[in-house]
C-alpha cells in the first residue's frame, strides 16, 4: 500500500504537481510527500507554474484582511473627514487674519525686494489671500498685479492657462504681466492636461503693507517664542 501511495506522489510530482496538493491527493503527510519526491526535478515551465499558483493561494489567503483593511482605513478617513470639518466650526475674521499671516509667514516675500508679493501653484490658496488683503487692508482687486511663471514646455498652452488663472482668482487678464518661461525640470512627469504654473501676485505701492504684515508676523514669532519659554521654565 505504502509502495502504491508512493510512485501515486511521483507520478504527480513529474506532472508538476506541488508537494503540499501531492501529500492532500495521496493520503500523506507533507513531510513525507517531500520525502518521496526529493529527486525528481521538475522543469523550468512546471516550475514556473508552481511560483504562480503559490502567489495566486498567497493573494487569496490575504484578500479577506485586505479587504478589512481597506474598510477600516475607508472608515478612518471618513471619520477624520467629518471630525476635521466640525473641528473648523465657523470661521470667524479673527480666523481669516490669522490664516492669512500664516500663508504669508510660508509663501510670501519677507526678504530682499520690499515689494509685497506672494507665489503659489494652488488658486484656492491665491483666493485666501485676495480676500485676507481685501477684508484686513481694505486692498481691492484693482490694486493687484499677477505674473504666471510656466514651464517652457507648455508655452503653448500659455492663453489657456492666462484664462484659467483669470477665471479662478478673478484677477483681470489686464492686470496679468508678460509670463516668465522656465527651464527647470524636477525630474517628475509633467502632465500637460493638469499642469497649471505658478502664480505670483504683487500689490502696487504695496511697500508700506508688507511692513506692517511683517512686524505682525514677528509679533506672532516673538509671542510663541516666549511662550515657548514659559512652557519650559
Amino acid at each position: 500500500m505504502k509502495e502504491v501511495a508512493k510512485s501515486k506522489a511521483e507520478l504527480l510530482r513529474r506532472r508538476g504537481m506541488s508537494i503540499k496538493d501531492i501529500a492532500r491527493k495521496v493520503g500523506v503527510s507533507q513531510s513525507t510527500a517531500s520525502r518521496w519526491c526529493s529527486d525528481i526535478i521538475l522543469s523550468a515551465d512546471q516550475r514556473s507554474t508552481l511560483e504562480k499558483k503559490r502567489k495566486e493561494a498567497g493573494t487569496k489567503a490575504l484578500a479577506p484582511w485586505i479587504d478589512r483593511n481597506r474598510e477600516l482605513k475607508k472608515k478612518d478617513i471618513e471619520k477624520q473627514r467629518n471630525q476635521g470639518q466640525r473641528d473648523i466650526r465657523q470661521i470667524t475674521k479673527r480666523d481669516l487674519y490669522m490664516l492669512g499671516l500664516g500663508l504669508y509667514w510660508g509663501e510670501g516675500y519677507k526678504r530682499g525686494s520690499q515689494e509685497w508679493g506672494f507665489t503659489n501653484s494652488d488658486s484656492d490658496m491665491i483666493r485666501v489671500i485676495l480676500a485676507w488683503l481685501h477684508t484686513y487692508y481694505d486692498v481691492p482687486i484693482d490694486r493687484i498685479i499677477a505674473r504666471l511663471t510656466i514651464n517652457l514646455r507648455y508655452k503653448d498652452q500659455t492663453e489657456r492657462l492666462m484664462h484659467m488663472w483669470s477665471h479662478e482668482t478673478n484677477i483681470p487678464l489686464s492686470q496679468f504681466g508678460k509670463p516668465t518661461f522656465i527651464r527647470g525640470y524636477n525630474g517628475s512627469k509633467l502632465d500637460g492636461h493638469t499642469y497649471r504654473g505658478t502664480l505670483r501676485i504683487k500689490v502696487r505701492r504695496g511697500t508700506s503693507l508688507r511692513l506692517r504684515i511683517l512686524a505682525s508676523i514677528a509679533e506672532i514669532d516673538n509671542q510663541m517664542t516666549l511662550n515657548s519659554r514659559k512652557t519650559d521654565s
